[in-house]
């Protein structure tokens, strides 16, 4: 089996960013209920907009499908594992959230 997961960058406009993989293609849903932006929206502030850039990657042979959790800390455990020649990139995807400003506050 091939697997299928991304990188995905998030950059608040209060200067925050992070990183990090998640499994198969995801899309604004799946990032909006990932952990890494959760906690990307606990360090940074008052933040009005987060750009989202996915790419999208395969490797091994085979039918694909999304990576699972344990492919995922194989991933995260390997320096430059996008680099290497048995990494396919498939695909480059960007969109901007807009976080609700409401939570939180008094009206």
């Amino acid at each position: 089996m091939s697997k299928i997961f991304s990188l995905v960058e998030l950059e608040a406009n209060t200067g925050v960013t992070d990183s990090g993989y998640m499994s198969g293609i995801p899309d604004r849903e799946d990032v909006k209920n990932s952990d890494l932006y959760q906690e990307l929206l606990e360090d940074g502030g008052a933040t009005e907009l987060i750009k989202v850039t996915v790419n999208s990657y395969t490797y091994g042979e085979g039918e694909s499908e999304p990576a699972e959790d344990e492919d995922l800390e194989y991933i995260r455990s390997q320096k430059d594992f996008t680099d290497r020649d048995e990494v396919d990139w498939l695909q480059s995807d960007s969109f901007t959230i807009y976080p609700e400003q409401t939570q939180g506050m008094s009206c």
